[in-house]
């Protein structure tokens, strides 16, 4: 049920965003940058920020489901990259949670002491985890119990949280101005900025602490029209936290005059809250405790995310699911969060404080990495398939910039703070681990099973499989016998069964499948007497991309070949697939192939290196290069197939890169002028070709 409007989900984003940062943050990044530097770091960090915010407020315009950058990498990017964004995702959850969590009971001690009273029987280390063990428990049936009261609490503790800061800001700003103090402060400071190092460290912290969007994006679905109210929450609330940690800056600066850069090195995290204490009466008990009402925001926001996480995980079939549970009574992803609060309760027992902070900044510096590669991802796949509500300006530079950013605060955080870095990323590690050892198993489970599977159990170093259309066709059968025997390989022949929804796909059965095993006995046993190691699988699906995607991975399979007409059909195949593809129109029958004994090559200027792979794929065979020198598009490439067709008639196969194919056969017509005997190559995601594309050589838009 979409129970939270503008107003709750505002609140989340905001709790999320501001945290307990806005009163602990601004004395380090006064201390780190200097007074004027501090103004000039959050203006900086709030724009670095807005780079990916404007991506989650696109995607969540056209995507507006449970799982945020997991989801999207889901789409966009080939295993195991969707559930390492997942991983990263949730672990990231985890510790922030728990990190929030140890810093509201650590600040709730000094808060009991400021007003004279502590703890008896208990030392402070058992006394913060005891409140933090409880804060987590609260915070979870608060979650569990239902969504329309996270929204409610978020909204009561964002409403004190903003009154206690606003009425520090007006009163240090007037104070300031009338005084001259901030004037002073900020151009007269014996320290305006200090090194360029100090620079980096303070906006490394702040750009981490904008990570509030994230959060808002696991809303999507319990949000009242989402694809309007979800961008909207996420750039208010980014604009409204911006303004708020620039005016408790400007107002620290404002009564502390030129001390604030020297007071601030001493004070730390306490500034603001001694700052406040100065500036009007009560006004450190008045801060401390917007302060802590603020982590309490921050830890029911991160609860109710990082339970969405692994629900959306647990649907994909990442992690078991019984996560994806829905409570019958309060319509929560019961198991999710109850999981989530014993993690959380483990990691309280075990963390320190300041080392988590730290790995919580890199996890999610990862994950943005992720986002914003899959904004450009998103867009470049689905096009017009998506309805934006937002679309983000002056794509892609936009996300391409956000991305190269937040690469090198990843890198200046690994040389900064080189324990936390390589925390995070041993964390990614075992999660991958755990994937491949058990969680790679249970996803393949969860999408597709194996009907039929029979053939050689000798492997060989090159692996090709073939994609069999409904009706089996002998002529990708024996192109992938003759690949197999010049380059010594084996050949996995793949059948994909579609199921319908209303059935299980273990349960699947019918008489076409023994037909079809009968055939490719036949098939596997002659390539078997011929010297070729061969096998067959008949598999049952309700998504033939992931069960073709999971077999590639499973099998490590390093050519896939299969027909132009299913090539079409599954475009997210070419675009996820981690093996190259040999795509062959077989219109013509393989007689036509077999007969020519040259390969003409029509590619762009950056595509040359296909020629060196169709080489070792057919080194039988002549290979003549023709390039197309300007920007390739329907109308140059036409007319270059109609010159080659013309002098070489059936005499020779045509091979194009997957760009050029796809260009061609855009338009429904320009595939009736395609009947002649051609291949279609595609180098495997994520080679070093294809990520020198991504980044320095995207062909221009038609």
């Amino acid at each position: 049920m979409r129970s939270l409007g503008n107003l709750h989900t505002f609140f989340i984003g905001l709790g999320a965003i501001v945290g307990g940062s806005i009163v602990v943050l601004i004395g380090p990044i006064i201390y780190l940058s200097g007074s004027l530097g501090a103004i000039i770091v959050l203006i900086m960090s709030a724009i670095i920020a807005t780079l990916t915010a404007l991506i989650y407020s696109e995607i969540t315009s056209a995507i507006p489901e449970v799982g945020g950058g997991f989801l999207w990498a889901k789409l966009t990017m080939p295993r195991p990259f969707p559930f390492i964004s997942g991983w990263v995702n949730w672990m990231a959850h985890m510790m922030g949670g728990t990190f929030y969590a140890l810093s509201f009971s650590s600040m709730f001690l000094q808060f009991l002491a400021e007003i004279g009273f502590n703890i008896p029987f208990l030392p402070p280390y058992i006394s913060e985890r005891l409140i933090a063990i409880i804060l987590i428990i609260a915070f979870a049936y608060l979650n569990y119990s239902g969504v329309s009261k996270t929204g409610r609490f978020s909204i009561v503790i964002g409403i004190f949280f903003v009154a206690s800061i606003l009425l520090f800001s007006t009163i240090g700003i007037f104070s300031g101005i009338k005084s001259g103090e901030l004037i002073n402060g900020l151009l007269n400071s014996p320290a305006k900025f200090t090194s360029v190092s100090s620079f980096f460290i303070a906006m490394i912290s702040v750009v981490i602490a904008f990570e509030g969007y994230e959060i808002l994006a696991q809303t999507a679905e319990e949000t009242k029209a989402p694809t309007k109210n979800l961008p909207r929450a996420i750039m208010e609330t980014l604009i409204v936290a911006t303004i708020l940690y620039i005016s408790v800056t400007i107002s620290t600066i404002g009564i502390l005059g030129t001390k604030a850069y020297s007071l601030s090195t001493i004070w730390g995290p306490d500034t603001v809250i001694r700052t406040a204490s100065l500036a009007f009466r009560y006004g450190g008990i008045i801060v401390a405790a917007g302060g802590l009402a603020t982590v309490l925001s921050s830890i029911n926001s991160i609860m109710y995310s990082a339970s969405r996480v692994l629900l959306a995980m647990s649907r994909a079939g990442e992690f078991p699911i019984v996560f994806s549970e829905i409570h019958k009574k309060y319509r929560t992803p019961s198991n999710s969060i109850l999981f989530t609060m014993a993690v959380m309760i483990i990691m309280s027992l075990i963390l320190d404080l300041t080392l988590s902070a730290f790995i919580v900044g890199v996890l999610f510096n990862v994950l943005f990495i992720i986002v914003n590669y899959t904004g450009i991802k998103l867009r470049e796949f689905y096009g017009e398939k998506l309805k934006y509500k937002f679309l983000t300006p002056y794509y892609p530079l936009i996300p391409l910039t956000g991305l190269i950013i937040k690469v090198f605060l990843f890198f200046a955080a690994l040389i900064i703070y080189p324990s936390a870095t390589l925390f995070a990323l041993l964390l990614i590690v075992i999660g991958y681990l755990i994937y491949r050892s058990y969680l790679f198993k249970y996803e393949v489970e969860h999408e597709f099973v194996t009907l039929e599977s029979q053939g050689s159990l000798v492997r060989s170093d090159f692996r090709i499989m073939v994609l069999l259309p409904p009706e089996i066709r002998t002529n990708l059968i024996q192109l992938a016998s003759d690949i197999a025997k010049a380059k010594n390989g084996e050949i996995n022949l793949l059948k994909i069964i579609k199921t319908p929804y209303q059935l299980s796909v273990k349960d699947y059965r019918n008489e076409a499948v023994k037909k079809d095993v009968r055939s490719l006995k036949d098939i596997i046993d002659h390539l078997n007497e011929t010297g070729i190691h061969a096998r067959y699988s008949i598999k049952a699906a309700r998504s033939k991309t992931e069960a073709i995607i999971a077999s590639i991975d499973e099998e490590r399979i390093d050519l896939l070949i299969m027909s132009a007409e299913d090539a079409m059909k599954l475009n997210s195949v070419m675009r996820l697939s981690t093996c190259d593809i040999l795509i062959v129109n077989t219109e013509y029958p393989y007689i036509s192939y077999m007969k020519s004994k040259k390969i003409i090559a029509i590619l762009s200027e950056d595509e040359k290196y296909i020629v060196d792979e169709v080489k070792e794929i057919f080194p039988d065979r002549e290979i003549e290069e023709i390039i197309i020198e300007k920007e390739p598009n329907t109308n140059n490439i036409s007319k270059t197939l109609n010159e080659v067709l013309s002098k070489e008639s059936d005499t020779a196969i045509i091979l194009m890169s997957f760009n050029i194919w796809e260009k061609l056969t855009k338009y429904k017509w320009t595939m009736k002028k395609l009947i002649f005997p051609y291949f279609v190559f595609k180098r495997g995601s994520f080679s070093i070709d294809v990520l020198r594309q991504i980044f320095f050589e995207r062909r221009k838009e038609e």
